[in-house]
């Protein structure tokens, strides 16, 4: 505690601040252009800070870091283009509620939500650190296999009401997660002699191709022969702002999805994207009013968002006290704590503790300058509405394959794109659900790792599932949501 005060001082010192906010920028300016991932913006921001003080240098990746995770729900709920993959939870309500006439509303649910989520995780890195990373060093290829089954429940929590159709699509996706190499032996699978398709589908040709494309298709079709939706038209689609009854709403939501966002960001190799649908799914089963879900409610952006941004302090937990990155961006800033002598790890506490004190109010810091950064951008956030459909979603398409293009720098995964535009489009006219098919895709690979490793150690026993505390607690929990919603189901219960 006695170094607390004096790390104050510092972080608070006029350049730190400075290179924090021009992180910040830079992070919810990339997070908003579809294509241009946040881990792509700290690495080429990486050797800028070779230049400056170690605790500037890491605040300004920690500024990219937060900012861009934010920054994906901002195209995310104007344009239906989610610009992190964490954010594709946030388009499923979000965009409804910009088509409603509510985007200023949804903006400030999104800001507010990763705000709170994002300070209960910097909280919680300060408070739990070694607590906490002792506890996910415990999770090993069968927790990972059961976490990953009960988070693929959540497709038929999202699929009530259209339970076949959200089924398929779930399959589906976990089948297009196993195109490529096979994670353990090296031999390609279903790649039908394609080279380009050894490294699998990328998310993010996914992730852009069944929103973005898939809604210039949509648009493409139903204004067909006449002029799309006017100015003036797109000018009310800002709305208003929060009131009382919406807070009310939504503080509960960002209070129980941080946590759940915290513990899944102190598990090297989970993410927010996970966080974020988890949370989304969880929202729901607790909501008054499930039915909103995917047609416009501000409970499914506050959990969304709270939930990715929760993951961002509790990524640190691991790399900070064990060394373990937690996600592919602590792995970058594993590389720039090492460049300004600084080793990750139980030591960092005693011969470091400056620093790390230092960090800890920067991360503190770093939240609250955000709230402020957006709290102003929102004005300038708005005016997208203004924009003619006809003028945007051409722009649209543009920047998504120029960012499809920059993060590969392939064209295959540009006709992947159009690819994944044409199934989203389809499965929008036939009414089956997105989000199965992304929880699919992202957990396949989850799933499958965890499975065949734990069956390797286990030499093919089952018992490993159900001696493991944490694995046998969340396959019970597993089951129990499937019977709850097949229970549902047969009563007709519609959500």
């Amino acid at each position: 505690m006695e170094l607390i005060f004096p790390a104050i001082g510092e972080v608070m010192q006029p350049i730190n601040l400075v290179v924090m906010a021009i992180g910040l920028v830079i992070g919810m300016a990339i997070g908003a252009i579809p294509g241009l991932n946040v881990p792509l913006a700290v690495a080429i921001s990486l050797p800028i800070t070779f230049h400056l003080a170690p605790l500037a240098g890491i605040a300004m990746l920690v500024g990219i870091y937060k900012g861009g995770t934010y920054g994906g729900s901002i195209s995310a709920i104007l344009i239906n283009v989610p610009g992190t993959p964490a954010a594709g939870a946030t388009a499923l309500d979000g965009y409804a509620l910009t088509q409603q006439g509510h985007a200023s509303k949804a903006l400030r649910v999104a800001l507010y939500s990763s705000f709170t989520g994002g300070l209960i995780s910097d909280l919680s890195l300060i408070m739990f650190a070694i607590p906490v990373a002792m506890l996910a060093l415990k999770i090993g290829p069968a927790e990972n296999f059961a976490l990953g089954i009960l988070a693929l429940t959540l497709i038929g929590v999202l699929s009530e009401g259209n339970m076949v159709k959200g089924l398929i699509a779930g399959a589906f996706g976990i089948l297009l997660s196993t195109v490529g190499l096979d994670p353990l032996n090296g031999e390609t699978r279903l790649t039908f002699g394609l080279l380009d398709l050894s490294g699998g589908f990328q998310f993010i040709s996914l992730i852009i191709g069944v929103f973005a494309i898939a809604e210039a298709f949509a648009l493409a079709h139903a204004t067909a022969g006449r002029l799309v939706a006017s100015v003036g038209q797109r000018i009310s689609a800002a709305g208003k702002g929060m009131s009382a009854a919406d807070w009310r709403l939504c503080l509960p939501v960002m209070l129980r999805a941080a946590p759940v966002g915290v513990f899944i960001g102190a598990v090297p190799g989970l993410g927010s994207a996970i966080s974020a649908f988890i949370n989304y799914g969880i929202a729901r089963n607790f909501s008054r009013e499930p039915e909103k879900f995917g047609k416009g409610s501000l409970e499914g952006v506050a959990a969304a968002e709270s939930g990715n941004n929760a993951v961002c302090g509790s990524t640190f937990i691991p790399l900070l006290t064990l060394g373990i990155p937690g996600d592919t961006i602590t792995a970058i800033m594993l590389g720039a704590f090492m460049v300004h002598g600084l080793i990750p790890g139980p030591a960092l506490f005693t011969t470091n503790a400056d620093f790390v004190a230092a960090f800890f109010v920067a991360m503190l810091v770093s939240s609250i300058l955000m709230l402020a950064i957006g709290r102003l951008g929102l004005p300038l956030f708005v005016q997208a509405v203004r924009i003619p459909n006809k003028v945007l979603f051409p722009i649209v398409v543009a920047l998504c394959m120029t960012g499809v293009y920059a993060s590969s720098s392939s064209y295959f995964d540009l006709y992947v794109m159009l690819g994944f535009g044409l199934l989203g489009y389809g499965m929008k006219r036939f009414g089956f659900p997105v989000a199965p098919l992304l929880i699919g895709f992202i957990l396949g690979p989850i799933v499958e790792v965890g499975l065949r490793q734990s069956l390797i150690i286990s030499r093919g026993s089952l018992e490993i599932f159900v001696t493991r505390p944490i694995a046998l607690i969340c396959l019970l929990l597993a089951a129990l949501v499937a019977a709850w919603v097949a229970i549902r189901q047969s009563k007709g219960v519609k959500s």
